[in-house]
């Protein structure tokens, strides 16, 4: 069956609820597909995915979307024969391996898949929007709410840039290159965490006027600065206004960050060598970072075995 890649939001976590711009680009260094178990198999991975994938198709079966028509019967059927999710995607670190599975399920199952991938190649705003809401949907069974961004560029396989509700669309990024200078980076907290509980949090936090002011007034515009920025492949401005996000973070979210990594993202900016911020719900999980110093800034989070996932 087919595979699907993680994905990596890289900008625009918490203030996309309050209408900053959002930046998706899919990740292949981690994947999922839809596969059979033996029925004898000792696999408790595969047991413990296939029993989850009962449950996931009660909510499926309880949430039909009659814009996009999912074959239930069939997937329950295929559930008793031992269907699972194989994947590598570490779970509760910001990768999408929550997204992977809605659309490995979404596509297996969909009602005239074929004819759906070929009008993926001619994506329509009007598309977007439904295919969005029906992916955020099905996702919200695993974060009790979701805004359909991560499955939406991991079924598109393509970077996506939600401008606003009303104009989502594949976006080109700075070309890759192998010997540039400029970075993007994850450092592995090695802290699993729960999106819905970091969600859940957020939430009660803006129920204060003055920290959802702050979210709209001042997050909102450090997001969208520091997307254009890297859209329009300036790294300079771009991290002039990462090191405003990721003071924002520091100052006003530090219950999204580790406590053991809030230094470690303080030295990035006081020496200006990276710049290190929450990778989706934070709390957690991997951190992202960019550099144009890759050489110092390995250096100094080698005891975090740093990946880069894009070079330019």
């Amino acid at each position: 069956m087919e595979s699907f890649n993680s994905k990596v939001l890289l900008l625009g976590e918490y203030s996309a609820l309050y209408n900053s711009m959002a930046l998706v680009m899919p990740y292949d260094r981690f994947s999922g597909q839809l596969t059979f178990a033996n029925r004898d198999t000792t696999n408790k991975f595969a047991f413990r995915s296939n029993e989850f994938l009962k449950k996931f198709s009660t909510f499926v079966a309880n949430h039909a979307d009659e814009n996009f028509v999912l074959e239930v019967k069939k997937f329950e059927q295929e559930i008793e024969n031992g269907l699972f999710f194989n994947s590598n995607i570490p779970q509760g670190y910001g990768l999408g391996s929550s997204g992977a599975l809605v659309v490995a399920i979404f596509l297996r199952y969909l009602k005239k898949a074929k004819e759906f991938k070929d009008e993926l190649k001619h994506l329509t705003l009007e598309t977007a929007q439904k295919l969005k809401k029906s992916l955020g949907q099905m996702e919200s069974f695993f974060h009790g709410t979701s805004s359909g961004l991560d499955p939406l560029s991991i079924i598109l396989n393509k970077p996506i840039l939600y401008k606003n509700a009303d104009e989502i669309l594949p976006v080109s990024i700075p070309d890759s290159n192998e010997k540039g200078n400029n970075i993007i980076f994850l450092l592995n907290t090695g802290i699993s965490r729960q999106t819905s509980a970091m969600m859940q949090q957020f939430k009660s936090f803006c129920e204060e006027t003055e920290f959802r002011n702050k979210i709209q007034d001042e997050l909102v515009n450090y997001t969208n600065a520091s997307i254009q920025s890297f859209l329009e492949n300036n790294p300079i401005t771009l991290y002039q206004n990462l090191e405003n996000l990721i003071r924002f973070q520091l100052e006003e979210m530090q219950f999204f960050i580790p406590s053991s990594f809030q230094n470690v993202m303080k030295k990035g900016i006081n020496n200006g060598d990276y710049f290190l911020k929450i990778c989706g719900a934070g709390g957690g999980g991997f951190m992202l970072g960019f550099t144009g110093n890759w050489a110092k800034t390995s250096e100094d989070l080698k005891a975090f075995s740093p990946q880069i996932i894009y070079r330019y």
